[in-house]
């Protein structure tokens, strides 16, 4: 019974997917990773944004609204999950993308009836000697409709103590830095430190 409790009522979903590859201590995903799982989210690698279109309603029922968050590729799947739902007619309260990574074409189409949009992502490219040219930086985010840029986007060149922003360290950005800071998107404490 309390099962079946949990899964009518109406509430707000949050949902995250981090980028490709570890998310163990000191890698870039780590720090999304916690963060999600620490604010009870439900947390993906990208490869996810490809079934979970299909499962939503029975993982989730009819949520309130959802939160979504993806950061490289994840950023991607998180985008995918939004149009699904949009169409579900599931409304999405916020889509948070950090550093977006494309492989065609250099923006991403964002769907228009969502809440709020937040963008962030850099230009100066990834650590990474595997994400080279555009696979480094972040891809530009625009409206659907092809004109004008998202409803908030932020391009990140440095860190406030002067170091440059890469490709591996936009979460750590977003955590802190951003003009919405992920931990406030999130609903994390803020008198609760940041693992490092």
């Amino acid at each position: 019974m309390r099962d079946f409790a949990r899964r009518t009522e109406r509430r707000v979903c949050r949902i995250v997917f981090h980028g490709v590859g570890p998310a163990g201590p000191c890698w870039a995903n780590f720090l999304l990773v916690d963060a999600g799982k620490r604010v009870g989210a439900a947390v993906f690698p990208p490869s996810a944004g490809l079934i979970l279109p299909l499962l939503f309603s029975r993982l989730w029922g009819q949520p309130e609204a959802v939160s979504l968050f993806g950061y490289s590729l994840g950023a991607v799947s998180a985008l995918r999950l939004c149009r699904s739902l949009i169409k579900q007619q599931v409304r999405v309260a916020l889509l948070y993308l950090i550093d977006p990574i494309v492989f065609w074409g250099n923006a991403l189409r964002l769907p228009s009836p969502v809440d709020r949009v937040f963008c962030c992502r850099q230009r100066n490219g990834a650590r990474l000697r595997l994400l080279i040219g555009h696979f480094g930086r972040g891809a530009q985010c625009r409206a659907e409709s092809g004109l004008g840029q998202a409803s908030d986007e932020e391009i990140a060149d440095h860190f406030p103590d002067g170091r440059p922003v890469y490709h591996e360290d936009m979460v750590r950005y977003a955590l802190d830095y951003a003009r919405l800071p992920l931990r406030e998107a999130l609903g994390l404490d803020p008198t609760h430190p940041t693992r490092r």
